[in-house]
């Protein structure tokens, strides 16, 4: 558990619960905080414990009734599709989380789909990381329609997908009305760079696109 105070926008404390290479009891453990709503944990970093769909499963049950979560990193978990499901069915319901990271797992158009989904009835979610996946044009075209109804995402990342100027031509389509988004990311896809320069050209910086940078993270 450590404790790192904010410097510029938010004036508070936030508790950052990392674990690494866990055991069963220390996942079942963290499952009933969850369901318990330790309101200390905020931030939670399961990144690289083969977690797989099976505790995907029951990471997604818990945020169903947790309320007080706001980060969750998953990455290199060996999540794929199946496990996308089930956390695309708690976004729907939960109202408190804020960055969900789920890069580097096994997630392609079909898992995609159900995250759009639970995208479009979403209030709460800001950040959304699906770098190094095994996202196409069909999952990026599931997503540009959540993104015409989403209001309250800011940034997405789709780098290093399989996403071509088919996907993109939708994602720029989304843009157009998009109101909310202000950063995509969507380096080392097949995207030519007519729209790679489309998508360079309205993407605006702002003092709340990366979260970290209002602290001192050294303990990173």
């Amino acid at each position: 558990m450590i404790t790192i105070s904010a410097m510029n926008v938010w004036a508070f404390l936030i508790t950052i619960t990392k674990v690494n290479k866990m055991d069963k009891k220390a996942f079942n453990k963290i499952i009933d905080r969850l369901k318990n709503n330790d309101k200390s944990l905020k931030v939670l970093f399961l990144d690289d414990n083969k977690i797989s769909d099976e505790g995907a499963k029951y990471i997604a049950e818990a945020l169903k009734t947790n309320n007080s979560l706001e980060w969750l990193s998953l990455g290199s978990n060996n999540i794929s599709d199946k496990g996308a499901q089930e956390i695309a069915e708690a976004l729907k319901v939960n109202e408190s989380l804020m960055d969900l990271y789920l890069c580097d797992n096994q997630i392609s158009d079909e898992g995609a789909k159900y995250i759009a989904e639970g995208l479009k009835v979403n209030k709460s979610l800001k950040w959304l990381w699906l770098r190094s996946n095994n996202i196409g044009d069909e999952g990026a075209k599931k997503l540009a329609e959540a993104l015409k109804v989403n209001k309250n995402l800011m940034k997405l990342d789709l780098e290093r997908n399989k996403i071509s100027d088919e996907g993109a031509k939708k994602l720029a389509e989304a843009l157009k009305v998009n109101e909310s988004l202000t950063r995509l990311f969507l380096d080392n896809n097949n995207i030519s760079d007519e729209y790679m320069n489309f998508f360079d050209n309205n993407n605006i910086k702002d003092e709340y696109m990366n979260f970290f940078d209002n602290y001192n993270y050294n303990w990173w």
